[in-house]
């Protein structure tokens, strides 16, 4: 079977991902497995500096496009034009797609307009429009946009894969799609085996990680509730004198929590890394007392997956639908933001009980496991490729 699958077309989008990108890494472990499986991968994604246009990596053939525009909507509009011509390329010496797998709804909408008689389906990743309303992260007009926009390619795909059930009625609901069109299939991670110490790690950070520390990974955004986790370190901080806090991922809000660090005198136990290497980011991650996730609004985030995959206990805020990923007190602990002094109590439990510390680790790799490793992952979704192809012809 040859497959296209075309990633998000925004500003960080890599293939391979070198620094963090959750959509990236689902393409990637995703794209190899299909490989493994006999099948030709094509992957069309955004070139960054001193990458090739296209070359062939594990099997897989990666095209990149170059980007012309650096706003955001209309990055990933030219992205899904730019996009539609290279498939017309690619299919001129490879031979026709069999399945396209558009993993954003901007450029995905436009490649399923253009190429209708391809069997076409739409990965579901992003949240930020089906689980909130206008203002509440996106001004109105650009909203509105994307409400649309979502809609159409949940309308016009011939299948769609949601990662959680929960997710999966809200896109029925929201957009008025048949729910027997939406497949439910979770996120995935390639496990690996346990990093040795790492020689060529940076001495500064090989000298906070040898102290205990608690960690945070994902975008420095609003959404996030990093100013709510930074007040409460400060708190724990008054029974847990040398732990430190780990910041690791970029955004928006990084001047912002800055001075926050530097208001309330945090600089010595808290800091914030940037994006770091994924290599040493699971160095990081192994070490770790604790993955700390004060979100307001997520699906299913890599880096949960990963964090039981690395032996990282979770500690994550009860937002909507993460009830059918983690089992409290069994794959990870849930804190309520409005219980005041929930997270710190879960937290000083972590450290202070090996028991339940040990728990948490041995469930969560247990459930990694069986059910989001990166292979039976990947089975679930070429099943689904050949139910539609079957359906198609």
């Amino acid at each position: 079977m040859r497959i296209g699958i075309i990633s998000s077309g925004t500003s960080n989008d890599r293939v391979p991902p070198v620094y963090g990108g959750g959509i990236q890494k689902y393409i990637w472990n995703l794209a190899k497995n299909l490989n493994d499986l006999g099948h030709e991968v094509h992957i069309f994604t955004n070139q960054q500096s001193a990458q090739l246009r296209s070359e062939v990596l594990s099997g897989v053939h990666i095209h990149r496009i170059a980007r012309v525009i650096r706003t955001q909507i209309f990055s990933t509009f030219m992205f899904g034009l730019k996009t539609y011509i290279r498939i017309l390329k690619v299919q001129k010496q490879w031979g026709h797609f069999h399945i396209l797998n558009a993993q954003s709804r901007v450029s995905g909408l436009i490649i399923r307009s253009f190429l209708p008689h391809i069997p076409f389906i739409f990965t579901a990743h992003n949240w930020d429009v089906a689980l909130t309303y206008p203002q509440t992260l996106i001004p109105f007009i650009p909203y509105f946009f994307l409400f649309w926009v979502e809609k159409r390619i949940c309308l016009k795909s011939d299948s769609i894969i949601a990662l959680t059930d929960y997710f999966r009625r809200i896109l029925a609901n929201r957009y008025k799609v048949p729910i027997s069109k939406i497949n439910i299939v979770p996120n995935m991670v390639d496990i690996h085996e346990k990093n040795e110490d790492r020689h060529d790690l940076h001495p500064f950070l090989r000298r906070i990680t040898a102290e205990p520390y608690l960690i945070f990974i994902g975008r420095l955004e609003k959404e996030k509730g990093l100013g709510y986790l930074v007040d409460a370190f400060k708190s724990l901080l008054e029974q847990e004198k040398q732990l430190h806090l780990l910041i690791i991922g970029g955004g928006s809000l990084e001047n912002q929590l800055k001075l926050q660090l530097r208001e309330l005198k945090l600089q010595n136990n808290v800091y914030i890394l940037g994006n770091i290497h994924e290599t040493r980011l699971e160095y990081v991650m192994e070490r770790a007392r604790a993955l700390i996730l004060p979100s307001e609004f997520e699906i299913m985030p890599t880096v949960i997956l990963e964090a039981w995959a690395a032996g990282c206990p979770v500690i994550v805020n009860t937002f909507y639908g993460v009830q059918s990923l983690i089992r409290h007190n069994s794959t990870g602990l849930l804190f309520q933001k409005k219980e005041s002094g929930q997270l710190l109590s879960f937290v000083h439990e972590v450290l202070e009980n090996d028991i339940l510390r040990n728990k948490l680790i041995e469930t969560a790799k247990a459930e990694v496991k069986a059910n989001f490793a990166a292979p039976q992952v990947g089975k679930k979704i070429l099943k689904i490729y050949y139910n539609l192809l079957n359906r198609c012809n």
